[in-house]
This record gives structure tokens, C-alpha cells and sequence, in this order.
């Protein structure tokens, strides 16, 4: 259950969270969402609220790199939660952010721990590449030009 008193903010804040579940998302794209739909919220209010929501453990915060701001993620408290195992991938062309479990990169996980006595946090690595949908995309892109 949600702690402390829900304003007009917060519930559309959570709303919004809960409809991108199983993504990641920036405050801009936060900022840019409730732009789009007439919906005032104060960047202030949209930090405040999203470490709140951290720290109750309704949302995920995620820092992927230097360059990036963090991203968040609602997590569903009626699912379990194993998104600590999860690594990411990046994709350098849309920016999109995918979490992955993939049991050859777990056995290269072990085999570092075991081998040479350094653990590798999963959330905090990424993979950095093109995902499938640009991949698609500059395909056609090519076959055009050709």
C-alpha cells in the first residue's frame, strides 16, 4: 500500500509509472509525458515523488552511466521481484534501455567470482549495442538506398 497522502500529482505520477511497466523511463520523458497531456507537475514534485516511491520500493531507480540521467521503473508489489539478476542492454541509436537474463552471461558471472575473486553487479551492468528494432530499421534503411 502506498504511504502518506496521495495528491492529484502523485496518483497521476503512479498512474503513468504503472502504464510503462516493464520499462524504463527518464524524468524527461516524465516531464515530456505530462506536457503532452496538459497535466501541471513541477520538476521538484516529480523527484520528490519518485524517491518516495524508491524508497517505499514501488519504483526501481536505475543508473546506467555518466552521461545519462537515472531511469526509473514501477515495480508491481503483487509480482515478485527478480529484476536483481536482470543485466541491461542499451541501444545506442534509441536510447532504449532492456533488461535481460541470459544464462551464459550468469555462467561468465560465476566464472569471474570464482576465478578471479570479483563480483559483478548485474543491475549496474550494461551492454551497449543496437537493438533489434534499429537493427530492423537501418536494414531497411539500407535496402532503400540501394
Amino acid at each position: 500500500m502506498l504511504e502518506g497522502y496521495n495528491t492529484q500529482q502523485k496518483t497521476e505520477l503512479i498512474s503513468f509509472l504503472k502504464s510503462m511497466q516493464g520499462k524504463h523511463v527518464s524524468v524527461n520523458q516524465i516531464v515530456e509525458h505530462f506536457a503532452d497531456i496538459d497535466v501541471q507537475i513541477g520538476l521538484t514534485t516529480i523527484y520528490r515523488q519518485l524517491n518516495k516511491l524508491v524508497e517505499q520500493g514501488f519504483v526501481k531507480k536505475y543508473y546506467i552511466d555518466d552521461t545519462a540521467g537515472s531511469c526509473f521503473e514501477y515495480i508491481d508489489p503483487e509480482v515478485t521481484d527478480d529484476t536483481a539478476n536482470y543485466f541491461h542492454l542499451k541501444c545506442e541509436e534509441c536510447d532504449n534501455l532492456i533488461h535481460f537474463a541470459c544464462q551464459e552471461v550468469i555462467e561468465l558471472q560465476e566464472h569471474v567470482k570464482a576465478e578471479h575473486g570479483f563480483s559483478i553487479d548485474p543491475v549496474r551492468t550494461v551492454f551497449y549495442g543496437t537493438c533489434a528494432k534499429c537493427i530492423k530499421l537501418k536494414e531497411k534503411q539500407n535496402d532503400i538506398t540501394k
